[in-house]
């Protein structure tokens, strides 16, 4: 299960939760918990985010520096 749909599952079990016939008590422990868990696969992505972002400018940084040792060497 990609995290896309682990962060579309727990937005649904949010929606759904107070439908479910749960106690309050039981409920403000299930909206905590998924919250977290929400909050974890945000970080999570964030990270990738950041990660993918940095080795496509790292790319981009080694492809301008070929290239200007090439002007140079002209």
């Amino acid at each position: 299960m990609t995290i896309d749909a682990l962060l579309m599952a727990a937005g649904a079990f949010v929606a759904v939760l107070p439908y479910l016939g749960f106690p309050n008590s039981w409920d403000t422990v299930f909206f905590f918990i998924a919250g977290l868990f929400i909050i974890g696969l945000g970080i999570v992505v964030r990270r990738r985010i950041g990660r993918t972002q940095k080795n496509h400018v790292s790319d981009e940084q080694l492809g301008e520096i070929s290239r200007h040792e090439n002007q140079l060497a002209e």
